[in-house]
């Protein structure tokens, strides 16, 4: 509801290419998503797995959400995006998709993520240099959805200095700049994203980033 059409028409193959970016070589991995929503995102990076994915969990907090996710056909659970109901290690990558900007406590989800996963994660979030986000932020349907957005510099610190963990790599680039138009206006939309990626200083007014990380479990 909040950016219209363009979800199904850009934004969620957008996502799949980027989940098929990063773990396109992959062979029957596994992987946990937290927060799944409606499971459009999920359904959609498995619809597209050639072999990559072996098992994909998701979850939601709200059993109704639970239950609306296992209708679609998803393996789901219930879980606190903060207190994941999961062993160490459970899962070989843990991903997210515009999570963690509503959730009280992103240094605990973050930790999370990296308690449960086996040393990668894939996120995409909110961009706090986006002048364009801040601005959105003030709407009525973000605040009600508990936007908030952070700095490239404020993502990575939530992932840094946990005990137990070392973090390795940190990649943090500009993606996508969606809003809401008329249906007529959605071809110049859709371009429009395509383009303001790969614009100099620009496409860091895009609305979110996508973030990948790879760590090390010191007790391993």
């Amino acid at each position: 509801k909040i950016v219209g059409e363009i979800s199904q028409a850009f934004i969620v193959p957008r996502y799949v290419r980027l989940f098929y970016s990063r773990f396109g070589q992959e062979r029957a991995a596994t992987f946990f998503e937290i927060g799944s929503g409606n499971g459009d995102m999920s359904r959609a990076v498995l619809a597209a797995n050639n072999g990559q994915i072996g098992r994909y969990v998701v979850s939601e907090y709200f059993p109704e959400g639970v239950e609306w996710l296992k209708k679609q056909g998803l393996e789901a659970i219930p879980a606190d995006a903060c207190k994941l109901p999961l062993a160490d290690a459970s899962f070989d990558v843990t991903v997210e998709f515009d999570v963690m900007h509503h959730v009280a406590d992103p240094r605990a989800m973050a930790r999370e993520m990296m308690r449960v996963g086996r040393g990668r994660c894939l996120l995409t979030e909110s961009n706090g240099l986006s002048i364009f986000r801040k601005l959105k932020e003030l709407t009525p349907g973000h605040r009600a959805a508990g936007e908030k957005s952070y700095t490239p510099r404020k993502w990575r610190s939530f992932f840094e200095n946990h005990p137990g963990f070392t973090l390795v790599r940190f990649d943090i680039f500009p993606f996508l700049f969606p809003f809401k138009v008329p249906r007529r206006l959605l071809p110049a939309l859709v371009w429009w994203n395509k383009i303001i990626e790969k614009i100099p200083f620009v496409r860091w007014q895009c609305s979110s980033v996508a973030i990948y990380i790879e760590y090390r479990s010191d007790s391993s």
